[in-house]
């Protein structure tokens, strides 16, 4: 019998889109993880998702972490350049945003493929700061 192999659709890690101008932050964030602390470099984090005083970071390697920190303490501490809060629950590393749907969707996909929906309130501000973040990285 001949053996086939399976390969999966998805890639096991993400690739980021940085602009040219940026330098990649030496950054990490310190994270309790199974009794000991690991560290995870902030140009690796996808997204942050916030559960109540809780925030699930998904790293570009597909992993994700669970922090007992809010999304407000995060968006203080990270680069506002680089991060863009799109809802009251979602922190998304601009990155490794792929596309934005601007209709009735209202969403971000992120390079892993995940759609992440954008606050209506704030839709205005979130297609400018894109618009200025796409312009930097082709320019």
């Amino acid at each position: 019998m001949e053996a086939k192999i399976f390969s999966s659709a998805q890639p096991l890690s993400v690739v980021p889109n940085f602009p040219s101008s940026y330098q990649r932050s030496g950054q990490r964030i310190a994270l309790p993880y199974l009794n000991r602390t690991i560290f995870i470099s902030v140009d690796d984090i996808l997204c942050l998702q916030g559960e109540g005083n809780y925030t699930f970071l998904h790293t570009r390697d597909r992993k994700r972490f669970l922090v007992s920190k809010t999304l407000k303490e995060f968006e203080k501490t990270l680069d506002g350049s680089m991060f863009l809060r799109i809802h009251k629950s979602y922190i998304v590393n601009l990155a490794y945003v792929q596309r934005s749907i601007f209709n009735r969707d209202r969403q971000v996909r992120l390079a892993d493929g995940r759609e992440v929906a954008i606050s209506r309130r704030r839709m205005k501000d979130i297609s400018v700061q894109l618009a200025q973040y796409w312009q930097r990285l082709y320019n």
